[in-house]
């Protein structure tokens, strides 16, 4: 019987209860699908082909480089690279050898970069040559002691990839399987994936094998549902477990093919869903909404497309992509990276990430407060209807292996909640319930929020914003724009004394200083900033204000194509509200 039409919490339940003490990693399983279906193609990346013996050999030259350079078990390796062969060369060869990989995010820039290197405990850096100008950008912000320990991996076949005077990385000969592989077990930890949060900057989270490895076990069986010849295709980040664990863990786990896209591209998207005869691909609601906004062509049912999986589409593009694009079955869920909890909308319910189960719990938040609605103590279940945050119980089938900050991993624990001796993860994440138990999101809490499937952290934007010389104050938020997911990044500020808003220069500050999808699309100047009675910078009304123009505190914008914020005119703020195609050319 397929294993789909198993119970499908019961799949699930099975995949988490499977054992910590498990030698049943990704490393393995390529190395026992090298055995079994050698000449199956495991990688398409362009014009070339991988298939699962090749790939095993690839990784294991690599491993036995690690071992030679006196890597082992427990030591981390950073990694820092784009999409390409050699991420997965390098991912999969560390964990042959227990050695944690840190998954160092390409976009991140200045502090958050230097920040990142060292705050993992690095005993490798290996930079990709494409990732080198940003590595130097460092500067003095790159310790010596971190500096020695830096080798560049240069793409193949890219002329004039010098390495500024780092070693060049060089596998091994040997090609045998490592006999460490064999002795890893499924509660070790793979990985450090950076995700943000309140503090400001990244933050380390801990991935256990089990995590990256059965996760992927069963979305293969419950979402993508493998057939014989399936290509998945990924363009997101490998950097992200979304890519990581939706597409290679499912891929690997159940002996399919992975297609790799170097990033998203609107307009060659389907060209390389056609290409690698792709029969599903993994998605974010930002990437979706472009699709959909790309004109239509006699070519949009031309693929073999039949399953896609991911997070973040809204329901307004939800019937549009399925329908013009001839998508047989969407599969809509949740999981955050350092989460304990995870939904799948296995119903096709539109809008839904899947149903409250598996123990989940939904407590009552007031916006107002900004805290949890509490009766006696205790926080109160939603019922239908009701908004709340969504908490995953800790116990030893859905644990939280936390960050490798004690103190950021005790913030996103809530002891007692319900009832006495009970611990749950808080996901900052708001949703709403219906009567079926379907969960629709929300919005993210606190001090991130959402933009271009990233997570924004306001703290490190204001941080950034207030360098800069002539601003002395500056609260940041993100807000709502018609036709757009997540939110657009805004940001209030006061000037210094004498000083005047110079867009061309701050674009260019904050050019150096954060990825693109993390600077502000709007900028509004005022003479004062709220504060709270605790001196917190008051947001809430900065919020309902949204970016409309006021008179005596201009709006400035910047899309993804101009190279200075200019003053945002009535004319295209009406443009934008009614949700304009173009009108924020960097959406």
């Amino acid at each position: 019987m397929p294993s789909h039409r198993l119970g499908s919490y019961a799949i699930l339940a099975r995949g988490l209860l499977e054992g910590a003490g498990s030698h049943r990693t990704l490393a393995l399983e390529l190395e026992r699908r090298a055995r079994t279906q050698p000449t199956q193609a495991f990688l398409l990346y362009e014009d070339q082909r991988f298939d699962y013996a090749r790939a095993n050999r690839i990784v294991n030259s690599i491993a036995h480089a690690y071992r030679v350079a006196g890597l082992a078990q427990g030591d981390v390796l950073a990694l820092v690279m784009e999409n390409r062969p050699e991420f997965l060369w390098h991912y999969l060869a560390a964990g042959k050898l227990g050695i944690v990989v840190a998954l160092v995010n390409t976009q991140t820039r200045g502090d958050g970069l230097a920040h990142a290197l060292a705050v993992c405990g690095a005993a490798r850096v290996i930079v990709g040559s494409e990732c080198l100008p940003a590595f130097l950008a460092m500067g003095d912000r790159l310790s010596h002691e971190l500096a020695e320990r830096c080798v560049i991996d240069c793409e193949p076949g890219v002329t004039d990839s010098g390495t500024s005077g780092f070693a060049e990385f060089m596998p091994s000969e040997m090609v045998t399987d490592p006999v460490e592989t064999a002795q890893r077990a499924l509660g070790d930890t793979g990985a450090y994936v950076f995700t943000s949060g309140t503090t400001g900057l990244p933050k380390a989270a801990v991935m256990s094998y089990q995590r990256l490895t059965t996760v992927g076990r069963v979305l293969g069986a419950l979402a993508w549902r493998f057939e014989p010849g399936d290509v998945v295709y990924n363009c997101l980040p490998l950097f992200h477990t979304h890519a990581l664990v939706i597409s290679l863990a499912s891929v690997l786990t159940h002996g399919s093919t992975l297609a790799l896209g170097r990033r998203f591209s609107a307009g060659g998207f389907w060209r390389d869903i056609r290409r690698y005869e792709a029969t599903g691909f993994n998605y974010i609601g930002e990437m979706c909404r472009y699709l959909v906004n790309t004109p239509a062509g006699a070519d949009d049912h031309r693929h073999r497309v039949r399953v896609i999986v991911g997070q973040g589409l809204q329901s307004d593009v939800w019937g549009r992509l399925q329908d013009r694009f001839a998508i047989p079955r969407i599969v809509e869920m949740y999981a955050s990276t350092e989460g304990n909890i995870a939904t799948l909308n296995l119903s096709g319910t539109v809008g839904s990430v899947g149903k409250l189960r598996l123990g989940g719990k939904l407590a009552k938040w007031d916006f107002e407060l900004d805290d949890f609605v509490r009766d006696r103590g205790r926080l109160v279940p939603c019922g239908p209807g009701d908004v709340g945050v969504l908490l995953g119980p800790i116990r030893a089938r859905t644990p939280f292996s936390g960050y490798r900050d004690t103190e950021a991993t005790r913030a996103k624990v809530l002891t007692n909640a319900f009832r006495d001796g009970d611990a749950l993860f808080n996901t900052g994440d708001a949703f709403r319930l219906d009567e079926r138990k379907n969960l629709f999101f929300v919005d993210r809490l606190g001090d991130t929020f959402r933009n271009k499937g990233e997570n924004v952290s306001t703290t490190e934007v204001a941080e950034q914003l207030a360098r800069w010389p002539g601003i002395a104050a500056a609260s940041v938020y993100g807000v709502t724009v018609p036709g757009r997911e997540g939110r657009a990044g805004m940001a209030a500020i006061v000037l210094g004394e004498g000083a005047r808003f110079d867009g061309g220069a701050l674009a260019a500050h904050l050019d150096a200083a954060l990825p693109t999808y993390a600077q502000p699309v709007f900028i509004r100047v005022r003479s004062t900033l709220e504060t709270t009675a605790t001196l917190k910078l008051s947001k809430l009304t900065l919020q309902r204000e949204g970016f409309a123009p006021r008179k005596g505190e201009p709006i400035y914008i910047r899309d993804g194509a101009d190279p200075a914020y200019t003053e945002l005119t009535r004319e295209r703020y009406l443009h934008i509200v009614r949700g304009e195609t173009g009108a924020v050319h960097g959406q």
